[in-house]
């Protein structure tokens, strides 16, 4: 990845990947507006300190690197499957929108475990709430990824089953050809009851999380908590 610019006052840093053959995809990361800290002072900071541990920083180089280009092209086999992951991610990021729309997850946490992409997904409700809804959307055949759920370890079997506090769902996806086996992995947990969620409600509310939104990913008690624990504090 390389750094091509910062804008909006610094809060939207522009990147580009190249690969040996000159491709090149674009890529945005905007900050909340929470945070006093602009993208200028984060790259500042990372920069001083890969330097000061004896790393070179190659984000805004121009092109690979002698170093660089010679890892891929001894690795074609490698080459192909982090393309493909790259391919998957891609598609992930396009679709990012349904973990926030038709879930009701407070927390998502995504990777590439250089095999598989791994989904870590939070609920605050005592089961994994919705997360059917996200499969069918995530597999669906004109919109969604080209994949399908391969294996499923669950057991709340919504909407009708009892909830079940610190429960964990499993998804294995499969792609449709056969180089593309289990591409993704999701795994949704829910909430263990009587947890306080006076840290996550805080965080969202600072980085403009919409009420309604809110509603939906935490329990009408959960948000009363903290706003009481809120007023409480602003009372002293």
């Amino acid at each position: 990845m390389r750094v091509r610019g910062i804008e909006d006052c610094g809060r939207q840093l522009l990147l580009h990947s190249l690969d040996s053959l000159g491709r090149a995809a674009s890529l945005v990361l905007a900050l909340p507006g929470g945070l006093s800290e602009g993208w200028e002072e984060i790259e500042r900071r990372h920069r001083h300190w890969c330097e000061g541990n004896g790393l070179r920083p190659l984000w805004t180089t121009p092109g690979l690197g002698p170093v660089e280009s010679a890892c891929l092209n001894a690795f074609p086999s490698l080459e192909r499957s982090r393309e493909r992951r790259a391919a998957v991610g891609s598609a992930l990021l396009r679709r990012i929108a349904l973990f926030h729309t038709v879930t009701a997850f407070y927390r998502v946490q995504c990777w590439d475990d250089g095999d598989t992409w791994k989904i870590d997904a939070h609920t605050a409700h005592p089961r994994a709430r919705w997360h059917d809804q996200l499969l069918q959307r995530l597999c669906h055949p004109r919109w969604g990824l080209p994949v399908n759920v391969s294996d499923r370890f669950c057991h709340c079997a919504e909407p009708y089953a009892p909830y079940q506090w610190g429960h964990t769902c499993s998804f294995y996806f499969a792609g449709h050809t056969t180089e593309q086996d289990d591409p993704i992995y999701l795994r949704v947990h829910a909430s263990p009851e009587g947890r306080d969620y006076d840290r996550q409600i805080k965080t969202l509310r600072r980085t403009g999380a919409p009420a309604g939104w809110m509603s939906r990913a935490f329990p009408r008690h959960a948000i009363q908590h903290h706003d009481q624990h809120y007023q409480a504090q602003q009372l002293r």
